[in-house]
């Protein structure tokens, strides 16, 4: 993807203005750049990808020529709904927002160009037989709004309604909410449009309202019971018999389940089969789940003065599995590039971020005494974890909504590494340290122009007071 479109800048070649022995002169060299060059490329993009697509896609040749005057693009109506006829090119949202046709060929075609393989929950042909066709119901005009409003956070084309769009979809999804009173009837667009709208709200605002939106697609996801589409039971099911007669709607249902994991997947995190890029990101992100319930659990332990074994059992299980997920993801995805699914890309990310996690967590704990020998393996393979996802992210064009956490784990392993290791006897190792650090701190740059998460993470790492908490952490 062009970097035009994805808010990426060139920035300077790593270690020209620090000393590579120096882990305060990288960090401090970024301080003093202050994120220039992201910052200098925010006017660049003005103009989206060559509008190539499939042959079923609506074309939008000229729809990049229009200006923020031009009266087929969206007009807001700041004082209500617009009791004028609308225009037969325009497409009302809400009381708000009117889109025009070639708008719309433009929002569509973004949405499948950069936010379907990051989010492969629609059907895309699916999507135009009933986008395309007559007025859709309500349910799907809420799922097509949420679709322009996540595919418009990817691009500074429209930047200028961005807001707007994002607010009337939350109040039309909202709407439905509160005006609908059928105890039983839930609609999978509810659940795929809050997807959209969660995913929105960790780019583009705040981890707390994203959190809370996250919720509601659970909460979502259990009432329609996707969880169950693989169950053997289903089929028996009566609700549930329409929808895996049809294996267009059974496969949407199925991706979806993916979209939002249950914690459901036992049997497919015990299996070394080869699944798709999705579910494999929703393995990895249940074997992670499990790893975070396994250190609440061993906080409580420790609190208690419960024995070292059940901390340890527990956490060289988990470490199995991990291994064992990590293996055959190498196994059947031998060499992974840029050119590579984007998910797949982060179900790696992910495998290793859980690595460099499970070594945190070992770290910290208090049943470290006579095993200290353990400690240092896990240690040992954080380090491997950290300079993969260093390398990942260099390759990565499209990068995940939740990639910006990989890369701060990795980034804070290698500066714990530094810390531990402060002179290191081997220059090219260091040297090369360095420089997978200076590639993590690139990405976060580069991300934090259209990710908040990114920018969140990368002001972490410029933070003292994150220099200080490392100082102090080496020191005990």
């Amino acid at each position: 993807m062009d970097d035009r479109v994805s808010g990426a800048s060139t920035l300077p070649p790593r270690g020209t203005s620090c000393d590579p022995m120096t882990l305060e002169g990288l960090l401090r060299n970024r301080q003093e750049d202050g994120h220039s060059a992201v910052d200098d490329h925010e006017q660049t993009e003005n103009t989206p990808s060559d509008g190539s697509g499939s042959d079923d896609e609506p074309t939008q040749s000229s729809a990049n020529k229009r200006g923020p005057s031009d009266k087929r693009c969206a007009t807001p109506q700041p004082d209500g709904p617009s009791t004028d006829t609308v225009a037969p090119n325009m497409h009302p949202i809400s009381g708000g927002l009117e889109i025009s046709e070639l708008m719309r060929a433009d929002l569509d075609h973004l949405y499948f160009e950069r936010v379907h393989p990051i989010v492969p929950i629609l059907q895309k042909h699916g999507y135009y037989s009933w986008a395309n066709g007559s007025t859709p119901d309500i349910h799907r005009r809420c799922l097509r709004s949420a679709m322009w409003t996540l595919a418009m956070s990817l691009s500074t084309q429209f930047e200028n309604m961005r807001e707007m769009m994002y607010a009337e979809t939350r109040q039309m999804l909202e709407a439905r909410d509160l005006g609908e009173n059928d105890m039983v009837q839930v609609r999978i667009e509810q659940a795929q449009a809050w997807i959209m709208v969660t995913f929105y709200e960790f780019l583009r605002t705040n981890y707390r309202r994203a959190y809370i939106s996250a919720g509601r697609v659970f909460r979502l996801v259990q009432l329609l019971r996707l969880h169950e589409v693989d169950s053997p039971t289903a089929k028996t099911e009566g609700h549930n018999a329409a929808s895996l007669g049809d294996s267009v709607a059974t496969e949407e249902r199925r991706r979806n389940s993916h979209a939002a994991p249950m914690w459901f997947l036992s049997e497919a995190i015990a299996s070394s089969n080869q699944f798709s890029p999705l579910a494999e990101c929703a393995i990895t992100a249940t074997i992670c789940g499990r790893v975070l319930s396994h250190n609440h659990v061993s906080s409580a332990e420790q609190i208690y003065g419960n024995a070292a074994l059940d901390f340890w059992l527990r956490h060289e299980w988990l470490h199995g599995i991990l291994v064992k997920r990590r293996d055959s993801l190498s196994f059947n995805y031998p060499s992974v590039s840029a050119f590579a699914d984007p998910m797949l890309i982060f179900a790696l990310m992910a495998v290793h971020a859980t690595s460099i996690y499970l070594c945190e967590i070992a770290e910290t704990s208090r049943h470290v005494e006579h095993y200290e020998a353990t400690v240092v393996e896990y240690q040992n393979q954080a380090l491997v974890a950290a300079r993969e996802i260093a390398r990942l992210s260099r390759e990565q064009d499209q990068a995940h909504v939740f990639m910006p956490f990989a890369v701060f784990l990795s980034a804070k392993r290698l500066i714990t590494h530094r810390r531990l290791n402060p002179l290191g006897t081997n220059t090219l190792r260091t040297e090369s340290l360095d420089g997978e650090l200076q590639g993590c701190m690139e990405a976060l740059g580069k991300m934090q122009r259209m990710n908040n998460l990114a920018k969140h993470y990368l002001e972490i790492l410029e933070s003292e007071d994150f220099q200080g908490s490392l100082l102090f952490a080496v020191g005990q």
